[in-house]
């Protein structure tokens, strides 16, 4: 992948957006390129949510331990870092953690093929998954796409195709979110054109039109879009 400095992209990211609602303090920033430059790290923080857990930690061997309180109750996450404590609303949360994640993810060149975290799938993708021996394996066959007009603030990070099947006639691609991807298997071939299309095309562009990835989508968000989905399909 083609290097840039994602920090200082981070940084401008949030400076320059104007649909955040949150202040942006040099907290918020040291935070999200901690999570950022721990990809994994970010992984476990949005599992901890969407597990509906309460606490998460994080204790490195060296510097400060990281602590996230969640209260769904008030709606309220609270990141805490040595003496610091910044407190943001769900909506906020998933706002900011998706600005992370659009920053640091690697984008992967079309036809890599990964393998899904399970625990991570809508029960509907999921069910696609029926043969055990061949686990969660998608090859990707596209990129950042956002979804229909009035939802098009959020991005599929990756559409994907079953492996080793590929296209099959009347099968809907699998969305794909950088949150689901357990690991890569074959990372596909790339070259300077291509990881200059993906920074200075696919992420800038996202970054212009403050996207953040549908893995982040907010709860009402998410009813009005597949109530929206409902509405089409009964009309076509």
């Amino acid at each position: 992948m083609a290097s840039y400095d994602a920090k200082k992209f981070f940084e401008g990211i949030l400076i320059n957006d104007d649909s955040l609602t949150f202040e942006i303090t040099e907290e918020l920033i040291l935070t999200g390129v901690l999570l950022g430059t721990n990809f994994q790290l970010l992984k476990s923080v949005y599992k901890t949510y969407r597990n509906l857990d309460q606490r998460f930690e994080h204790k490195p061997m060296v510097g400060a331990k990281l602590s996230v309180f969640f209260d769904y109750e008030e709606q309220h996450v609270t990141f805490e870092r040595q003496a610091s404590k910044v407190v943001l609303t769900i909506p906020q949360f998933l706002h900011y953690i998706g600005k992370i994640d659009m920053a640091f993810a690697p984008i992967y060149p079309v036809g890599t093929t990964v393998e899904l975290d399970e625990s991570m799938l809508p029960e509907s993708v999921a069910e696609m998954f029926t043969d055990g021996e061949l686990g969660a394996i998608v090859t990707l066959t596209g990129r950042k796409v956002p979804l229909m007009e009035g939802f098009d603030q959020y991005i599929v990070d990756y559409l994907g195709r079953l492996w080793p099947f590929g296209e099959i006639p009347g099968n809907d691609p699998v969305l794909v979110s950088n949150m689901m991807i357990k690991r890569v298997i074959a990372e596909s071939y790339t070259n300077e054109y291509e990881e200059a299309f993906s920074f200075d095309v696919l992420r800038a562009t996202q970054a212009l039109n403050q996207q953040i990835s549908t893995a982040y989508m907010t709860t009402e968000d998410a009813i009005s879009y597949y109530e929206t989905l409902s509405t089409l399909s009964k009309t076509e």
